[in-house]
């Protein structure tokens, strides 16, 4: 397992080394915009973001969201599809230090995203190289770990262990800065 993570380490610092980003404009542009909401692994994390979902179509509208869980995890039950598009990651999508394939990412990168939510709150490998195969888009959430100049909005509430408004918290902030003129660049 220690051989596993240190190899997945790697290679997320060589994928991070080589990954640039754009800058970030303020008013964000959310109409006709895709949004990618990587999904935690656990499932008591992934009923506290169906109860986000409203907010997410809210904004970003329910034909332009997709929602991607982890490799093997079913995530169609719990999401059913409302306007969603549910991509589910088989076991093979996944090599065996625990990050996604290069098929599995090149079939993923035929799809533009233009905005990706990372809702782990945990360090999930999986999902952070995805975060990394996108450099264009807006990534928000905890996605600061990396390193690189993401649009870290983790907003600690309160209640710290309170997950529903740290979501909401993190989709207001997101629906302020579309209608805000300031020009910000990372």
């Amino acid at each position: 397992m220690k051989i596993k993570s240190l190899m997945a380490k790697m290679m997320l610092a060589r994928a991070a080394a080589r990954t640039r980003s754009g800058p970030v404009t303020v008013p964000l542009e959310l109409a006709a915009k895709s949004l990618l909401v990587l999904l935690p692994a656990e499932q008591r994390e992934l009923t506290v973001v169906k109860q986000v979902l409203p907010e997410v179509t809210g904004i970003f509208g329910d034909q332009n969201v997709y929602l991607m869980g982890y490799p093997n995890t079913n995530v169609e039950s719990i999401f059913p599809s409302k306007g969603f598009r549910i991509i589910s990651p088989g076991k093979s999508a996944m090599t065996w230090s625990g990050l996604p394939s290069r098929g599995f990412l090149e079939r993923l990168r035929s799809t533009r995203f233009d905005f990706i939510f990372d809702t782990n709150l945990a360090d999930n490998p999986f999902a952070a190289r995805v975060l990394l195969n996108f450099p264009e888009a807006i990534r928000f959430g905890q996605a600061g770990h990396l390193g690189l100049p993401y649009l870290n909005l983790e907003i600690k509430t309160k209640y710290l262990r309170d997950r529903h408004l740290i979501y909401r918290s993190i989709l207001e902030v997101i629906a302020n800065l579309a209608r805000i003129p300031i020009p910000l660049t990372p």
